[in-house]
């Protein structure tokens, strides 16, 4: 049986345990995300301008979080340009 270096058994429980918050936050945040997605398939019709797609509804949401995100790079480093 192995041990820590401390020399107590190493114990799968204990490694559980002292999981920081962040990990336990993460894998929460990917639970969520893979049932979204498991439960969003249905293919939906976007229509701009004068293109139309149909892509499942979780990938069109993706799409436009990555958008999002990129808008508030952009413009975060705007302004921090201005200080």
């Amino acid at each position: 049986m192995s041990s820590t270096p401390e020399g107590r058994p190493w114990s799968f429980g204990r490694w559980i345990a002292e999981l920081p918050t962040r990990v336990w936050v993460a894998l929460a945040l990917l639970v969520a995300g893979v049932s979204f997605i498991a439960q969003n398939r249905v293919p939906v019709r976007i229509r701009w301008l004068a293109f139309s797609v149909t892509w499942p509804l979780w990938l069109a949401l993706l799409v436009m979080l990555v958008v999002g995100v990129l808008i508030g790079v952009l413009a975060r480093r705007r302004s921090a340009k201005r200080r």
